[in-house]
């Protein structure tokens, strides 16, 4: 579990490194849930050990076919290679996933400084080697781009495999969900230690999200508003929960994912124009080799 100590609070960020299979336990206090309902949802696995196996770290949401948005913390201190991640998807259950994708880069937001009196930019990309296949339990879900928006007392979800129970450590095998409404940034803040920027919590006594849901889905009005941060260590619900905000972060998003497109579009033009120039060499010299052979 990643932990910062500042201001004298601890601020756990919501990973681990334990995993265990549950089916009858819930994400506190929340419910059991279907990827039918939450097909953006996917599990970012890490292979910690050269001869391991994948784990699940954190949860992510599907943007597009080839691209996963999940939290910058989910890869730091240690910072593990690309070769050692992958991405999950299309079950309810880990131990059932029908879609499993290594990932090609990954692409952390360059203000994220978990060591400082400020956290912020908690983002990080991730592309897919191979594009996903969109049905009923795998799809994409849209980004909130209300930017000005105030979300304030609404009911918004969130969904893991994080630990579930507020006192000893229990990782579900099926996905969890619990809704929760918003609280206003100013009230979030002074919860914390008011260095918060671009941020958006939920709050509500004895639900929260805990250890691994990290990365995962904040969705208000079926759009992707947050992407979960951190929050308290016991996970009961006495603290906001925090989550990056996406509006804030659009330029960024699209930034990356319009430069490394364009640049696998280059590279498949070059290769075609190469490939055709090639053959065209061959075709000259079969007519050459035919001409002489008459």
């Amino acid at each position: 579990m990643y932990q910062l100590l500042n201001v004298s609070v601890f601020v756990v960020f919501l990973m681990s490194t334990a995993f265990s299979a549950d089916t009858s336990v819930k994400i506190v206090n929340g419910d059991n849930a279907n990827i039918e309902d939450h097909p953006w949802q996917v599990s970012v696995q890490i292979n910690r050990t050269e001869n391991g196996n994948f784990t699940h770290v954190c949860g992510g949401s599907i943007i597009d076919k080839s691209w996963v948005l999940t939290a910058a913390h989910c890869n730091i201190y240690p910072e593990y290679p690309v070769k050692s991640i992958r991405v999950a998807a299309g079950s309810s259950l880990l131990s059932q996933m029908k879609t499993i994708i290594p990932i090609k880069k990954f692409y952390r937001h360059e203000n994220f400084k978990p060591l400082t009196s400020e956290i912020n930019s908690d983002l990080m990309l991730l592309q897919l080697r191979r594009p996903l296949k969109f049905g009923s339990t795998i799809n994409k879900i849209d980004l909130d781009t209300a930017v000005g928006k105030n979300y304030t007392g609404e009911l918004c979800t969130i969904s893991g495999w994080g630990n579930t129970n507020t006192s000893v450590t229990n990782f579900p095998d099926r996905l969890q969900v619990v809704s929760m409404p918003v609280v206003t940034n100013e009230y979030c803040r002074t919860s914390w230690f008011g260095g918060l920027k671009n941020m958006i919590c939920l709050q509500e006594e004895e639900k929260d999200s805990c250890n691994r849901d990290s990365g995962g889905p904040m969705v208000c009005s079926k759009k992707l508003v947050g992407v979960l941060s951190f929050g308290v260590r016991n996970c009961d619900g006495n603290r906001p929960s925090v989550h990056s905000r996406v509006s804030a972060y659009l330029d960024w998003i699209k930034e990356k994912m319009n430069k490394k497109n364009k640049k696998n579009k280059k590279n498949k033009r070059e290769k075609k124009r190469k490939n055709n120039k090639k053959e065209k060499k061959n075709n000259k010299n079969k007519q050459k080799l035919n001409l002489s052979l008459e």
